[in-house]
């Protein structure tokens, strides 16, 4: 060494080797520029080695050293090499396969199926495959293609009567792209994703990646489809900067070793690179961790976008599928997604003090329920089907005697008072503040419940007071087409509301000032949800 002039490299100033170091080094970062540095001598090796394990590693730090990512730059390389789209006729844009997968019950399948359809891209230039593996949602996924199956190139439905399994169907997705020479795109969608962004699969192409995904996470949660590393057993582990893609705070392309749930495959990697048949199975692993894994196998990197939002990851675990309308039972876990359905367009602007109208003294009028959440209640209430009898006697009531009885279900009959007390908490307490200066609610309620009027059953209410300090009345139905007459009355004003308007509230005082009287339904049903609130 010394005749020769040359001394060995053992403090890594210029090169360092990872296998068995992953421990020593970290990135250091300063002045726009990223470097790795080894804690155990401090120094900033320039030539970095990773093979075997490190492979992995390597990816990650290749994401950042020496200037591909840095705090005062951002992301340096994510505008190289892009495909444009830009100008392309309908006609001329590349022709993708998207595999859609329901492998478990899943809420708001409907909307699902909207947002596919409203994703900004030609239907003509899409190819549709459907693996539904469950019964639950059969009339959901036979609805979409009946309705709108015609509108794409080509639509093939594997059913739970098919009895695919999960990784055999992905299997099969994947492989009507690769055998089909005009199909350039494969891209694969779990139902629990909730897509939002309709620019989605242009933004995805536009990258020219072998295989992209979209970040998506749970709502305002850290649970993601992507892993930005891998224990030594090959599961999860969490890099570094996990948390800061996750939220956005480091916006970029990552090469990452893990993605599900949502993805893009160049067609032509499907028929070279990943041309094998089954990128599904790999031992005992599960379908997504068996794909990465043989993905990383042939060398073909997995990238991850968070350039774009694009949309969230529904919450499946408390999904029951034993109610006619099980959406509505999402408040708790979806609740983005279940104002989405069901609370209406113009709350927000109710809740800033616009559209609140006061037909009478002290009595508010405001938009609550779409029309989705008026029709699946009414539904839900006829579907349980056990109506009071509209007596006086009444045991589900405390005392067993009502002074002013309805015919009516009460919200706990159903099992829909928890989530109930949800809504009025999250969506009338606020507004009710705002009405009534000074009082503030904790909707506490005895008596909540759903109510019929028939002209040959119950027509009218007399004159009564509420048990309550205020309470809320929603019409859940169109006066004029579901029925004729109807209506409130209050009587110490002489002031009468006859035409309510369908998912909309009224709420007014309880006690004292405001005895009113249910006035005659003529024709038809009529149908509202009344809550005693702070009785």
């Amino acid at each position: 060494k010394e005749s020769i002039n040359i001394s060995l490299d053992q403090r890594s100033r210029i090169f360092q080797n990872l296998n068995g170091a992953l421990d020593e080094v970290v990135m250091k970062f300063e002045n726009s520029r990223v470097r790795a540095r080894n804690l155990l001598y401090d120094t900033l090796p320039v030539v970095i080695h990773g093979n075997g394990p490190t492979k992995l590693q390597l990816n990650y730090l290749g994401n950042y050293i020496p200037q591909i990512w840095t705090f005062e730059t951002g992301c340096t390389v994510c505008d190289e090499g892009l495909r444009s789209l830009t100008g392309f006729k309908d006609e001329a844009l590349p022709l993708i396969l998207i595999g859609i997968f329901i492998e478990q019950p899943t809420p708001f399948l409907s909307q699902f199926f909207l947002r596919l359809r409203n994703l900004h891209y030609p239907k003509q230039r899409i190819q549709l495959f459907i693996h539904n593996h469950e019964q639950h949602h059969l009339m959901q996924v036979d609805s979409f293609v009946k309705e709108h199956g015609k509108e794409y190139l080509a639509i093939k439905v594997i059913g739970p009567d098919d009895e695919v399994e999960n990784a055999e169907a992905r299997n099969l997705g994947m492989d009507l792209c690769r055998k089909d020479p005009d199909c350039e795109y494969y891209f694969s969608l779990d139902a629990e994703i909730v897509l939002k962004n309709t620019e989605t699969l242009r933004i995805l192409i536009e990258q020219n990646k072998l295989v992209i995904a979209p970040l998506v996470s749970r709502h305002e949660k850290l649970w993601s489809n992507f892993w930005g590393a891998l224990s030594p057993d090959g599961y999860y582990a969490r890099s570094e900067d996990y948390v800061d893609i996750v939220q956005r705070r480091r916006v970029g392309l990552w090469n990452v070793p893990y993605i599900s749930s949502v993805y893009m495959v160049k067609a032509k990697a499907l028929r070279s690179e990943l041309h094998q048949g089954d990128l599904f199975h790999s031992g005992k692993l599960d379908a997504d961790m068996a794909f990465c894994h043989n993905i990383r196998n042939q060398g073909v990197f997995m990238y991850l976008t968070n350039r774009h939002q694009f949309g969230h990851i529904l919450s499946l675990e408390n999904y029951q599928t034993t109610h006619l309308h099980n959406d509505l039972w999402q408040i708790f876990s979806n609740p983005e997604d279940w104002r989405e359905k069901y609370i209406h367009e113009n709350y927000t602007a109710a809740l800033k003090g616009k559209l609140v109208e006061m037909p009478c003294p002290d009595v508010y009028w405001f938009p609550i329920f779409t029309d989705t959440a008026c029709d699946e209640l009414v539904e839900e209430m006829e579907h349980y089907g056990q109506w009071s009898t509209g007596d006086n006697t009444d045991s589900r009531i405390q005392g067993g005697y009502e002074n002013v009885p309805t015919i009516d279900i009460h919200m706990n009959q159903i099992g829909f008072e928890r989530e109930w007390y949800k809504f009025l908490l999250d969506y009338i307490a606020p507004i009710t503040e705002k009405l009534y200066p000074g009082y503030y609610t904790k909707t506490q309620f005895e008596l909540a419940f759903v109510v019929r009027y028939k002209p040959d059953e119950q027509p009218s209410l007399m004159p009564h007071h509420d048990a309550s300090t205020f309470t809320i009345n929603i019409a859940l139905n169109r006066v004029g087409i579901d029925y004729e007459g109807g209506g409130c009355r209050f009587l110490r004003y002489n002031c009468s509301i006859r035409a309510p308007r369908k998912g909309w509230t009224l709420m007014h005082p309880g006690r004292l000032t405001h005895y009113h009287e249910g006035l005659p339904t003529t024709k038809g049903t009529r149908y509202i949800a009344v809550s005693f609130l702070d009785p």
